[in-house]
């Protein structure tokens, strides 16, 4: 996993597989810094009832982010969800890429007046054994 947070480069090892019976898709991403600065896990699943997709993130900043869970729709190979935090929303595009079989995520922060912008842009791409 590569890409930009805040217009730095960064890389993350980024592990995927589904947990509890299949219910969700577990994410776990660890910067490859000697001393890695961030770990989180991210828990992607669909709720058939509502129509609808929630994801919760948690990472080494706490408890505190983690009160507030994404929910969003899915349009063909693309998923948008958006974590309503207090201090101002954050909206996850995660989209498939089915030529290359490859993930990318952008992640936007909202301002005060409303106005989106970027926040970190990856891309995922499945490493063979």
């Amino acid at each position: 996993m590569t890409g930009t947070l805040l217009g730095k480069p960064v890389k993350y090892h980024a592990r995927g597989e589904r947990v509890l019976q299949g219910g969700f898709l577990r994410l776990h991403l660890t910067d490859l810094g000697a001393a890695p600065a961030y770990e989180a896990e991210l828990f992607l699943g669909f709720d058939a009832h509502a129509g609808d997709y929630i994801v919760h993130w948690l990472d080494r900043f706490g408890a505190a982010g983690a009160r507030v869970v994404a929910t969003g729709k899915r349009t063909g190979e693309t998923l948008v969800v958006q974590f309503p935090y207090a201090e101002g929303a954050f909206r996850n595009t995660y989209k498939f890429d089915p030529k290359s079989h490859s993930w990318s995520l952008v992640i936007e922060s909202q301002a005060a007046g409303g106005a989106w912008s970027n926040f970190a842009t990856y891309t995922l791409v499945h490493s063979k054994p």
